[in-house]
């Protein structure tokens, strides 16, 4: 079992400890731990918003990529037309178009990688305003269901996604630790 993993049975051993130490003869309502946990991937790759955002970047990569054939074409033409009149041409003419050639094809290579990264950084963007409203909901099905805790099954750190305020010992642990460190 990796190191992550130990965290999160670690988290729900503890949970469970807990649980059933708490003592029912104060009076004090004893919380049932309710557990869950969602495939976030899952629910990302499947949602419909999902869908939706990787038809309309296809549909823009789709009209760059004929931008971007039909000036390859044009750096195409400038190639055979050094290849074919380059030894008659004149020398000056020659290296204009040579230097005009290099320019066209590195500007293309450019504008390709921006194009790219433009549409990347625009379905990290998509991906990640999807899972805020994922993660919304994850907290309203915790709390209308009551549930104490709800993990990311794909998450190898444990990450919680949903925890009843009423298993939250932060403050309490923050109290300690502080009384702990006074001189």
């Amino acid at each position: 079992m990796s190191k992550l993993n130990r965290i999160s049975v670690l988290i729900v051993i503890v949970l469970m400890f807990i649980y059933f130490i708490t003592d029912n003869n104060t009076g004090a309502s004893v919380p049932v731990l309710k557990l869950g946990y969602v495939d976030i991937k899952k629910v990302i790759d499947e949602s419909e918003a999902k869908k939706k955002a990787i038809e309309e970047l296809e549909r823009e990569y789709k009209s760059k990529e004929e931008i971007f054939k039909k000036r390859d074409a044009d750096l195409k033409k400038i190639e055979e037309e050094l290849s074919k009149g380059g030894l008659v041409m004149d020398e000056k003419v020659k290296r204009e178009k040579e230097e005009e050639y290099s320019k066209q094809q590195k500007a293309l290579k450019r504008d390709i990688d921006d194009g790219n990264q433009e549409l990347a950084d625009r379905e990290r963007e998509k991906t990640k305003e999807i899972l805020l409203e994922i993660e919304n909901i994850i907290q309203n099905i915790g709390k209308e269901d009551r549930y104490t805790i709800i993990f990311d099954k794909n998450d190898r750190l444990g990450a919680i996604l949903y925890a009843s305020d009423e298993i939250d010992l932060t403050q309490e642990v923050i109290k300690r630790y502080n009384n702990q460190k006074r001189p």
